[in-house]
């Protein structure tokens, strides 16, 4: 079943209620920027506007930001690649236990294509499968990534 698309402002305001902190904490991890994170939430709210096709239901509605959420993330890396920007030092990581904020500043040290996996699989709770939709990629390659990140991992705490 497709549901009906309401009004822009409307559903910009309900997706965003919905999943708003889901886009900004996926953002703040891959950027390590407040404002670039904020920036790319209201971007992928953007494109949720333009978008014209249905959605079958709100957790196809949900990858689908978050699809387009990490591909914004990952353009803006692209284009700070040769730019400057806030250290992760000065950064106030919104994680309350110390060894939780220590943990992410570890995960992000890793390469991008690595850092994305452990954040949908382990912060956001995605299986394999779920991995491989958002990202377009098959299982196979996304098992073989988390594989190679938790080995990065294991070498950054040890």
């Amino acid at each position: 079943m497709i549901f009906s698309r309401k009004n822009n402002n409307e559903a910009a305001g309900e997706v965003f209620t919905l999943f708003g902190s889901i886009l900004y904490r996926n953002a703040i991890i891959m950027l390590r920027d407040q404002q670039d994170a904020e920036d790319i939430v209201q971007d992928a709210l953007i494109k949720y506007m333009e978008h014209t096709a249905q959605f079958y239901d709100d957790e196809h509605k949900k990858a689908w930001l978050i699809r387009v959420n990490m591909n914004l993330c990952k353009n803006k890396l692209r284009y700070n690649k040769y730019r400057s920007y806030l250290p992760l030092e000065q950064l106030g990581i919104p994680y309350e236990m110390e060894h939780e904020r220590l943990l992410m500043e570890v995960v992000l040290e890793l390469p991008c294509k690595y850092k994305e996996i452990i954040l949908l699989h382990y912060v956001e709770g995605y299986q394999v499968k779920e991995i491989a939709e958002i990202l377009k990629l098959t299982e196979s390659a996304v098992k073989k990534r988390m594989e190679r990140a938790r080995c990065k991992l294991s070498a950054l705490l040890s």
